[in-house]
């Protein structure tokens, strides 16, 4: 068997979504000699453009968890990104609302909850139903400074940020391999075009991988345990007459922040996501799932019919079994550094930049 090539660089991140290009800009900041490897043909292809591109404001999360912290810091750092690189975004707002008394205790904690977070702008409203008659509710609160924006540009203009900085992003190429040695992490990648193997080594090791991440952590440190689980999301479009200036969520489920209504940059509605675990990434949607869908939207929605809505897309969450909040796993074999970002789902685009510098921060070289 010949021997493989071998290529030494001073950091290499895997993962091509949101938050491995996010924080492969910000390391070339610190490092001159900065790769991306990422398994599909473009970036942002599996969680990072499957969402529903709202940036979130930050109530929902645990006090003092990542996502609390990483939300809060990341959407000013989001909104003054967009402003500066003129990327399109609207600073609609939203509303949650509750539907009953239980879920209208559940809506005071999220209240509660975002003012302790430092959520400052959260208001209840009762001016929701003149606004929008065909919505059914007990009570609504209105969050200022939620929005929706381009993620697509967005995340290649990180992409051109990092490039032009000096990074190198590597597409189709997958990681099936890594072992540590004295001179850093030796990093086994197949080009898939043509199943040429090679050897990266770098000292520096950021795992990013979205919904391989866990699978690569423990390849990375032996002792982890990390297990993945897959909630999918669908979306449905929205065809019926009925317009919307606003984002409307019902209160949350176990999985998810609850199937909303989101508007796009043009004003058309979609719904969703929907959130059951899956076994495998597979994104058709499912159309059993369909009256379950159509259920849920009319807890707040009850006119809506089922020829109103027409399948969309659907995204894959990877989150952590039995763990609700972002881990970032970091530390030191044989003198080379790591850094795995797992269970980085919601509200990952909006935490992006905010990641980005606490990746940095975590590694002393």
């Amino acid at each position: 068997m010949s021997k493989l090539e071998k290529f030494e660089v001073d950091c290499l991140v895997i993962g091509g979504g949101v938050s491995g290009i996010a924080i492969a800009r910000e390391l070339c900041t610190r490092y001159e000699n900065v790769f991306l490897i990422e398994r599909n043909n473009q970036i942002a292809q599996e969680t990072s453009s499957r969402n529903s591109e709202v940036i979130h404001a930050g109530m929902y999360y645990e006090q003092d968890s990542l996502k609390s912290k990483l939300c809060l810091k990341g959407k000013e750092l989001l909104y003054d990104y967009l402003k500066e690189r003129k990327i399109e975004f609207n600073r609609c707002g939203k509303y949650i609302l509750s539907s009953d008394d239980q879920e209208s205790e559940t809506l005071n904690d999220i209240y509660e909850n975002g003012l302790a977070c430092g959520v400052n702008d959260l208001v209840y409203d009762s001016s929701l139903n003149e606004k929008y008659p065909f919505l059914d509710f007990k009570e609504a609160i209105f969050s200022p400074s939620t929005g929706i924006f381009d993620s697509h540009s967005f995340i290649h203009s990180l992409g051109r940020d990092f490039q032009s900085s000096g990074g190198n992003i590597i597409l189709g190429n997958e990681t099936l391999g890594i072992n540590e040695s004295s001179e850093g992490f030796e990093v086994l990648v197949e080009d898939k075009k043509n199943r040429n193997q090679f050897v990266v080594i770098s000292k520096v090791l950021i795992n990013s991988a979205g919904l391989n991440a866990a699978p690569i952590a423990n390849l990375i440190n032996e002792q982890n345990i990390y297990k993945e689980e897959f909630v999918k999301g669908e979306y449905y479009i929205y065809q019926g007459k009925e317009n919307l200036e606003n984002l409307i969520y019902p209160t949350p489920t176990e999985n998810s922040l609850g199937l909303h209504a989101t508007i796009d940059l043009g004003k058309g509605i979609r719904f969703g996501p929907s959130a059951y675990v899956v076994d495998e990434i597979d994104y058709s949607l499912s159309l059993d799932q369909k009256l379950i869908f159509l259920e849920a939207v009319r807890s707040y929605w009850p006119g809506i019919k089922e020829e109103d809505l027409t399948p969309g897309y659907s995204g894959i969450r990877p989150k952590l079994k039995g763990i609700n909040d972002f881990v970032i796993d970091s530390g030191t074999v044989s003198n080379n550094q790591f850094v795995n970002v797992l269970g980085y789902a919601s509200p990952g685009l909006t935490s992006s930049l905010a990641l980005a510098i606490e990746v940095s921060e975590r590694i002393t070289s």
